[in-house]
């Protein structure tokens, strides 16, 4: 039976993409062939799964190496209570001795960061504004992942501190290598490594666009494949100089007004995440 050791849970939007992609270049690490099978976030409770779901045990199990001691799977969905509820729990009863990793942002940034992406690429239609209304619902997919001390008290609940690691996206960009050596440490894996291909920042969101419906999709599925044979920074710059003639850059600028109640709404929230890890995010606007 192969299972994952441990689970990268979050945040949406503050690097787990990159941070996927460095933790499966490592020797001793083997991370899910698929990123984001989301097996453990159920029930639905009203909110359709994402297309890559996976939602059976043998198809879980089959992206994981028996064979490699540790293994680890990233899945957003799993901190975004109350919009996905009982994941803790699920994890717990199949594998309770997992470790977590929860990589967190400036929680303002990564909730103008993720309308953006579902902007871009999702079809969503609304100004941020109007997609954020008056920020009373929980179980928006732009406000919840950023309710980190709520998210990690639920797991709190189930896994002992010692098993959960906090990072900070702003320290992964900063200082990679010791973030990720930290993380090695962590999972008890080598950290006296020099991991390759780290200066590459996976899904960065500097520059989305007002893409037409299905186009993530196509280049996914149809122009991607076909060119992994070119550098990424070759295949990065070209994409970028077609889309800046085709494409708009998207409009998300936050007004004051609405900056300063997401900061009113996240503060408490931030406080008490720097309590449970003693960490003090120097960086963020909170």
């Amino acid at each position: 039976m192969a299972l994952p050791t441990f689970f990268v849970i979050g945040a949406a939007k503050a690097g787990t993409t990159s941070l996927h992609s460095y933790l499966d270049r490592h020797p001793q690490i083997q991370m899910s062939k698929v990123k984001e099978p989301r097996f453990f976030a159920e029930p639905e409770d009203g909110t359709p799964y994402h297309q890559d779901h996976v939602t059976t045990l043998a198809a879980y199990e089959d992206l994981f190496d028996a064979g490699v001691d540790v293994r680890g799977e990233s899945s957003t969905d799993y901190a975004t209570y109350p919009r996905r509820q009982g994941v803790p729990e699920r994890i717990e009863a199949m594998v309770p001795d997992a470790r977590f990793v929860y990589l967190v942002r400036d929680p303002v940034a990564r909730t103008v960061s993720h309308y953006k992406m579902t902007a871009a690429l999702l079809g969503e239609k609304r100004s941020l504004v109007e997609a954020l209304g008056d920020l009373s619902n929980m179980h928006s997919p732009y406000i919840s992942p950023s309710l980190y001390a709520s998210q990690l008290e639920l797991f709190l609940r189930r896994f002992p501190q010692e098993r959960i690691l906090v990072l900070d996206q702003a320290d992964l960009q900063a200082d990679r290598q010791a973030t990720l050596k930290e993380a090695c440490r962590f999972l008890s894996v080598d950290d006296g490594l020099d991991l390759f291909g780290l200066d590459e920042e996976l899904l960065s969101s500097g520059e989305w666009r007002s893409y037409p419906a299905g186009y993530a999709d196509f280049i996914a599925r149809f122009v991607a494949p076909r060119f992994r044979w070119v550098p990424r920074g070759v295949r990065r710059s070209l994409r970028s100089s077609v889309e800046r003639v085709l494409w708009r850059p998207l409009e998300t600028d936050l007004p004051d007004d609405l900056r300063s109640r997401l900061e009113e709404l996240y503060a408490p929230e931030a406080a008490r995440l720097r309590e449970l890890t003693g960490k003090a995010f120097p960086s963020w606007s909170v």
